[in-house]
């Protein structure tokens, strides 16, 4: 025999208080009731079912007509025959927390709810418990559901509401039966427990049936001017129904029409393909929306712009380029990417370098000192090898004495002893060599000459100075006049420019040495990379609010195309973060020659933001 846990809480009533206490109904008996609520909830196939029994609940009415009573312990005992496992509350704090744990896990929670809706819409509603993962059953034994007028079960609310017209007959009203957002209560299935039990099993529609179309239902849809994405015009007067949308502030209103964009052109495609109309309304600020900060009495997860209006249900979803971030999402869901795009900052193009420069600009820095090195010692080393041989021969000898091999001769001796009329023939021995006059001198100049490639004269004829010779004529000839001939024709045929800025590393040294400063569009995801990021982000960020003077937050720009019009009006130090593909289209209006386009910094997303708890998320996925 398989065995099943139950887990049974009661968490203000004990358990001895609730087996002599019986739900009466007007209409059911106990047993009737039981079977009922059990093959019901069967129906469903859920894994876990939490029961809210409130103690001030109308069915603990005893005034009832009906004697027969709806006993909780023997509803539980046969839903745990059919293997359901269930929790009971008695407590509504702790029932909520109970959902607010699954809703935090993403896990389905379905509650049956003993008592009348109109005492817990409001505390769900404002605990944010509405959600497409949890799944709300009314029953209190009534003949009919409520009306409209008395009870509101909107979006994203999942409620059912189980009546009792007659005896052991049970009918089952959805709020989520239809895609409009009135979410009226609709008959979606029905128990008799006469004939068949269930009319239809799975016991609701599911929400990728229901919201596959949504019959011309009307969306509100934030926008505000941001190429590509959206081309808005706001104006006073129109008479195009369907694109223009009154935003009323105080006194005021602004309308605006849509000409064209990349999203606006993917939201007709996804109203055609879901049958839905919409409308724009124009987005707080004309932003996207960001963290509020300066107003305390908000909340810390409280948003301005178009996800601000999401947050407090004021719109239903929003597009646009919008960034996907952990602080948006606690605020709002996202969809699938739209667009998965790439990071990225714009300058000004590399400008063209000074002329007076270029003779010297073939060579880098870091070679100039081995070239003036280079020049400078040639000189004294061509001395060394040329006056080393007459150091070595230099002795000190007298002046009557010659030289003949190893055997030194007197002069004087040999012109007294042999007379003057004998013609004798003696070898004459040179004395040692005289170094040249002015050598020294000699070799700087020949040196200087030879790199320079000027005309000069061959200072010594030995062979270790000729190969000196060569080794120097072959240097300055092929490595160094060849190569500085052939790069600094090059950069006269085309001039040099001044090295791009390309990555994060580039930009930090650029704004601590050059002096550039970084702009960022309000309120979006690039300004929410900067001061979230790590490393070269946040020191970028604190070099950017250092940028201006007494504190003022003049970096942020309305909009991209803002700040790309301010580098194309001549300001040459600025620089522009935002995403790739919404810089590289605003600098092609501009000229794309104008601009330098950095490489990729990091990988950001884009998608569809809905309200928390959207129920038709699942089919805007599956489009």
């Amino acid at each position: 025999m398989k065995t099943f846990l139950v887990a049974l809480v009661l968490l203000v009533y004990p358990l001895n208080s609730l087996d002599g206490t019986r739900l009466t109904s007007k209409a059911c008996n106990e047993s009737n009731t039981s079977i009922a609520l059990s093959q019901i909830i069967s129906g469903l196939r859920l894994p876990l079912l939490a029961i809210l029994v409130h103690p001030t609940s109308t069915v603990f009415d005893e005034s009832c007509q009906n004697d027969s009573g709806f006993h909780v312990n023997d509803f539980l005992h046969r839903i745990n025959q059919i293997y359901f496992k269930t929790m009971i509350f008695s407590d509504t704090e702790l029932f909520f927390q109970h959902i607010e744990k699954n809703l935090q896990g993403a896990n389905e929670c379905v509650s049956l709810i003993l008592d009348e809706p109109k005492e817990l819409l409001h505390s769900l509603y404002d605990r944010r418990l509405a959600h497409r993962l949890s799944l709300f059953i009314f029953y209190w034994g009534a003949r009919l559901p409520p009306s409209s007028r008395a009870v509101d079960f909107r979006e994203p609310l999942r409620a059912v509401v189980i009546t009792c017209p007659r005896q052991n007959a049970f009918r089952i009203y959805y709020n989520q039966a239809r895609p409009c957002s009135a979410s009226q209560l609709q008959l979606v299935n029905w128990y008799d427990g006469e004939n068949l039990g269930l009319q239809r099993i799975p016991v609701l529609p599911t929400a990728a049936s229901v919201y596959a179309n949504f019959e011309g239902r009307i969306f509100l849809v934030p926008v505000f001017h941001s190429p590509p994405w959206f081309w808005v015009t706001y104006y006073n007067n129109s008479f195009e129904e369907e694109k223009i949308s009154k935003v009323f502030g105080s006194s005021q209103y602004i309308e605006l029409r849509i000409t064209g964009g990349r999203d606006h052109c993917l939201l007709k495609v996804l109203a055609k393909h879901m049958n839905f109309r919409f409308k724009y309304i124009e987005a707080p600020g004309r932003t996207q929306g960001s963290i509020r900060s300066d107003d305390a009495r908000e909340s810390n997860d409280s948003f301005t712009g178009g996800i601000g209006m999401l947050q407090f249900r004021q719109a239903d979803f929003f597009l646009g380029d919008v960034g996907l971030s952990w602080e948006r999402r606690k605020a709002v869901e996202f969809s699938f990417f739209t667009l998965a795009d790439s990071g990225a900052f714009a300058t000004h193009a590399p400008r063209r370098l000074n002329e007076a420069f270029a003779i010297m600009r073939p060579f880098k820095p870091d070679i100039w000192p081995y070239l003036v090195l280079t020049i400078l010692f040639s000189g004294p080393i061509f001395y060394g090898i040329i006056a080393m041989p007459y150091i070595w021969r230099r002795r000190r000898v007298l002046a009557d004495v010659e030289h003949f091999g190893k055997k030194n001769f007197s002069t004087s001796y040999i012109k007294e002893t042999i007379p003057h009329k004998l013609k004798l023939k003696i070898m004459k021995i040179p004395s040692a060599q005289q170094m040249p006059y002015q050598l020294f001198e000699k070799c700087i100049w020949f040196a200087l000459r030879l790199f320079l490639k000027q005309s000069c004269q061959e200072l010594y004829y030995g062979y270790r100075a000729k190969f000196l010779t060569i080794v120097y004529w072959i240097a300055a000839t092929y490595v160094l006049a060849d190569v500085y001939s052939a790069q600094l024709t090059s950069q006269f045929a085309r001039p040099a420019r001044e090295p791009p800025i390309n990555t994060l590393q580039h930009l930090q040294a650029a704004m601590i040495h050059d002096g550039y400063q970084l702009y960022v569009e309000r309120e979006s995801s690039s300004l929410d990379m900067l001061e979230n990021g790590t490393e070269l982000f946040q020191q970028l960020n604190v070099l950017m609010r250092q940028q201006q003077p007494g504190g003022l937050q003049t970096f942020f720009i309305d909009s991209v195309e803002a700040g790309i019009q301010m580098i194309a009006g001549g300001s040459d130090s600025k620089v522009v973060l935002g995403g790739r593909e919404t810089l590289f289209f605003n600098i092609q209006q501009y000229g794309a020659y104008n601009f330098q386009l950095s490489q990729k910094l990091y990988t950001r997303y884009s998608a569809v933001a809905v309200q928390i708890g959207c129920p038709f998320l699942d089919s805007l996925n599956n489009v």
